[in-house]
């Protein structure tokens, strides 16, 4: 028993020592402020990675002005260690310096009248400039000349009342001429030059608009055989060929020499012609009197990327003019160099009866 009493009791003490360990160990511990692993201006580096371009600007702003406004008033401060006395004879040195013009007690040389410089007005003193009188810039003359001249006896009253009044631009005729709401297109054209020929070589959109809302004729040809198509395509102007299709001009006009329109959207290498004129289905190897297809003229035009369009939309380079020579041909007659031997190339690719796409 005094055993087992003792054991009880040494583990008591035991325990109740621990918890005095633990309590004065963790109260060291909360003593001491936890560490601080954050630097001190992390807050103001990120904020000033953090600034926006407008903030920047504000911020370059008030340094460059406000470092002007400290030198200002850095250079109005009052010098503390310098006398009056020596402020006053630093300044009458740099005034001498400077020689400046005292006008104090003018005195003005006596002005002498010249006729000739009469209009320029009065002449001063060599030191001085002559002022100028800016009414006589700009009416060429002063009050005293007007009234110079009325006094002297070249002045006639009767000639202001002989006045005509400003010139008519238009005479009666010409007006009755403007005046008509429809216009007389045969008066102004001829067998080579028709207005709507014109403005369809010149691109102008509107005035083709109005002539066709004048019953004007858009399929009228020229003496050569040229229609509005002709022109435009020649001249480049897509916007005007589709337009002028829209409103019912004929694809399959030919020329006095039969050359369809796609001879001269090939003559005039027009990619995007020649693609509109298959929309109406016009045909591809329609030759002219001589015998020559689109293809022949995009041959003797050297372009690949017109040969290529026409090979692949169906043209047949087994075609003969009437000189018996095929596309092929005009390509061995046309030289030896590197876009020939392209030509040739490209031709001996395709088949001869390709598929139309």
């Amino acid at each position: 028993m005094k055993k087992k009493k003792k054991k009880n009791i040494s583990s008591v003490i035991a325990s109740s020592s621990k918890k005095a360990f633990l309590k004065t160990h963790f109260s060291k511990k909360h003593s001491n402020p936890p560490e601080n692993l954050v630097p001190e201006n992390w807050k103001e580096a990120q904020a000033a990675i953090n600034i926006t371009k407008k903030e920047r600007r504000k911020i370059a702003q008030q340094l460059e002005f406000g470092s002007r406004v400290e030198k200002r008033k850095q250079g109005l401060r009052p010098i503390g260690n310098v006398s009056l006395e020596e402020y006053v004879k630093r300044r009458d040195d740099n005034l001498a310096q400077l020689n400046p013009v005292v006008l104090d007690n003018p005195n003005f040389l006596a002005v002498e009248e010249d006729v000739n410089h009469s209009k320029l007005g009065s002449s001063v003193s060599n030191s001085r400039v002559a002022p100028r009188n800016p009414r006589l810039a700009v009416y060429g003359g002063t009050l005293d000349d007007i009234s110079e001249f009325f006094s002297s006896g070249n002045y006639d009253p009767s000639t202001a009342q002989k006045s005509e009044g400003p010139r008519k631009l238009f005479t009666k005729d010409e007006k009755t001429l403007l005046n008509r709401r429809i216009p007389d297109l045969a008066a102004a054209t001829s067998g080579k030059w028709q207005p709507l020929h014109t403005l369809a070589a010149s691109g102008e959109f509107y005035l083709v608009n109005v002539l066709l809302k004048h019953c004007s004729d858009v399929n009228v040809p020229d003496k050569e055989g040229l229609t509005a198509l002709h022109k435009a395509i020649l001249c480049k102007k897509h916007a005007i060929f589709n337009y002028l299709l829209r409103e019912s001009a004929n694809p399959f006009v030919r020329d006095k020499e039969g050359a369809t329109l796609m001879h001269y959207a090939v003559h005039t290498a027009s990619s995007q012609m020649i693609k509109i004129l298959l929309l109406y289905n016009v045909d591809i190897n329609l030759a002219d009197n001589d015998g020559w297809t689109p293809l022949h003229v995009a041959v003797q035009s050297r372009r690949t990327d017109i040969v290529r369009l026409l090979l692949i939309k169906g043209a047949d380079k087994t075609l003969k003019n009437r000189d018996g020579l095929t596309p092929l041909d005009l390509c061995l007659y046309s030289g030896r160099d590197t876009r020939t031997y392209e030509l040739i190339k490209l031709m001996k690719q395709f088949p001869s009866h390709p598929k139309l796409v």
